[in-house]
Order: C-alpha cells, then sequence, then structure tokens
C-alpha cells in the first residue's frame, strides 16, 4: 500500500514537470523575436587553424544549435549584426593601431597563435578579424536590442584585452567601450556599469575608460594569471582579486553580497555584463574552480539585479577554454530565456 502511494506521488510529480518544462518551451518557441544576436559569420574556422588556441572558435556556432534544436528557433527570430565600420572602431581606436593590422606578425601576437604569422595578410584579416568584426557589431546591436527588450546577450564579443592603441590576449577590437560611445550618443545614457566577470582582469576596458565618473567597473577575476595589470586597477570602482582554485561557495558570495551594493551605489541606466566561462574548474587558463550550476547561478543573480533595478542590460560571452564552454553558456542562457523572458 505504501509502496503504491509513494509511486503515485512520484507519477504526479513527474506529470507537474513535465507540463512546466513543456510551456515554457511553447512559451519560448512562441515568440517572433527573441533579444538574442547571432550571425554564422561569428565562428573562425579556416584551415584547422583554430586547433592551435584554446579557445573554441566554433562556439556561437554550438549555442545556435542547442538553442534551434531544443526550441525550434528559426534564423529570423534572431537578431542579425553587420560588420562594425571603420569609423565606428575609430571612436575607440587608433588609426595607427587599426593600420597594423594589415601585417600577419601583428595579428598572430594579437591572437597567441605565432604559426599564423606566414600566412597572408589578406587571409587572415578575413577569416580572423572578419568573424570579430561581426562579433563587434553584434555588441553594438545589442545596446538597441537591450534597451527595446530590457535585456540582450550576444552569442559572441567581450574582448576585454583590446586598448585603444593594441590588441592582446585574442582581442583586437574593444567592443565593449564602442557600445559605451553607442550608448552615450544615441541612447543618451548617463550612467553604464561594466560587469566583468571573465576569469582574467578586464585590462582593456579600463585602460581606455580610466577615470571616466559615469562609467563604473565591478571587476571578479583571478589575481595569479594574465594579465595582472597594475596600472589599470587603479580604475576599477568595484574590484574583487580572487585566488587560483576559488570554488562556488567563495565566489558566488561576493557577487550575491557586493553586486546590489555596487548597482545600488552606482545608479547605472545601463549594465553591460562579460560573462566569461573560463571560471570553470575544468578550464586550464581561468585557472578557477566553479562548476557549472555556479556559473548558471552567477548569470542569474547578475541578471535578476539588473532586470529587479530595471536596468537593460548587454550579456556578451567572453572568454571560455574548456570543451564544456558552449554546452554550459547555452544552458545559462535557456535558463535566463525561461525565467527572464517573457
Amino acid at each position: 500500500m505504501k509502496i503504491n502511494i509513494t509511486i503515485k506521488v512520484i507519477i504526479i510529480i513527474s506529470l507537474s514537470l513535465f507540463i512546466t518544462c513543456s510551456n515554457n518551451k511553447k512559451n519560448i518557441k512562441e515568440l517572433k523575436k527573441i533579444p538574442l544576436i547571432y550571425s554564422k559569420n561569428y565562428n573562425i574556422k579556416f584551415l584547422g587553424i583554430q586547433k592551435l588556441h584554446p579557445f573554441d572558435t566554433e562556439r556561437p556556432k554550438k549555442i545556435h544549435k542547442y538553442l534551434t534544436g531544443k526550441y525550434g528557433f528559426t534564423k529570423e527570430q534572431f537578431y542579425k549584426p553587420e560588420l562594425v565600420t571603420q569609423e565606428e572602431l575609430l571612436k575607440v581606436h587608433t588609426q595607427k593601431y587599426l593600420r597594423s593590422l594589415n601585417h600577419s606578425k601583428v595579428i598572430a601576437e594579437i591572437a597567441e597563435m605565432p604559426a599564423i604569422k606566414y600566412l597572408p595578410a589578406f587571409v587572415l584579416k578575413n577569416k580572423l578579424l572578419k568573424p570579430m568584426k561581426y562579433a563587434t557589431g553584434g555588441t553594438i546591436l545589442g545596446t538597441d536590442v537591450a534597451i527595446e527588450h530590457g535585456f540582450a546577450i550576444n552569442l559572441s564579443g567581450g574582448y576585454h584585452h583590446a586598448k585603444a592603441n593594441s590588441g592582446e590576449g585574442f582581442c583586437f577590437f574593444a567592443d565593449i567601450n564602442i557600445a559605451v560611445k553607442k550608448l552615450k550618443e544615441k541612447h543618451n545614457i548617463k550612467s553604464i556599469m561594466i560587469i566583468d566577470l571573465d576569469a582574467h582582469q578586464g585590462n582593456g576596458h579600463e585602460s581606455i575608460i580610466k577615470n571616466d565618473t559615469t562609467i563604473h567597473i565591478f571587476d571578479v577575476y583571478n589575481k595569479d594569471i594574465y594579465p595582472d595589470d597594475e596600472d589599470v586597477k587603479q580604475y576599477i570602482d568595484y574590484n574583487f582579486p580572487i585566488s587560483k582554485n576559488t570554488k562556488d561557495a567563495d565566489y558566488l558570495t561576493i557577487i550575491k553580497e557586493e553586486l546590489p551594493k555596487a548597482i545600488k551605489e552606482s545608479k547605472p541606466d545601463f549594465i553591460i555584463y562579460n560573462a566569461g566561462t573560463d571560471i570553470f574548474k575544468g578550464d586550464l587558463l581561468g585557472m578557477l574552480s566553479v562548476s557549472e550550476e555556479g556559473i548558471i547561478s552567477r548569470d542569474e543573480i547578475v541578471f535578476k539585479n539588473a532586470i529587479e533595478n530595471k536596468i537593460p542590460v548587454l550579456m556578451l560571452l567572453s572568454g571560455g577554454y574548456s570543451k564544456k564552454s558552449a554546452d554550459i553558456t547555452a544552458k545559462s542562457i535557456e535558463n535566463i530565456l525561461i525565467k527572464h523572458f517573457k
């Protein structure tokens, strides 16, 4: 008798969960437009060269495939970006730096792939820089989408090591800073917060922003790894260097306790969120020990704080150097869509 009651309870709970899940899927699928920015041009693949770098250069395609496969999204439901223009790049970068990208050696150094310096520059510009120009265009478009929907997610971008007159760490174009310019010029946004939760310090955007009091930087990063850029740490408003191998409990405590206080104090009108998955415990470059569940919780905390305070938020994917990066990011985006996009 007890066994039969237990079985009935299990069946009822299972059906309840199935219906809830089915309704969530139905709600998402029925949307005419979703606040996700994607282009097939984001993906970097040529002659197997991409295998020389630990970054998964086809992560956008994998995330897109996961979401379309599970929810039946069509390509028309995604926002499609254009290439960033030279004029837009010059709002942040120097002409001298942009001209230097005509040389294979410079491209190879920034990409941290010495072997590709022997390839013609036109090949590298087309196969490597062009996808990043599309991703930068996606970040720019994301500012409009976030203001329209309350949030947006670019399935690429987050090149937080790019500086005005140089690039480094596989970052060529300072898409975050270009987006800041767009927000101020087109949307008249007065106050912006950059929440940088990639495992690495966001030294690029910090070097460009410097003492701009209208921009507030919240940066949690592994202090024991690259770039350890002491010169620009002074420009971080909310600075949280952590030790390698930091786990979920300590990491999430910082986000849960400190982020709400930072938002309350700085009162941003817009949030740019750099959501690197290189904090994952299996990521050899990030060297932190946050679980998959921890990363999904982290993203949820950021979105909950933004949405509850009615602040548009644009999420960028930034770094991720483990084989699970695409899968973790896809699941986190799925969670965000189910919980926050009505």
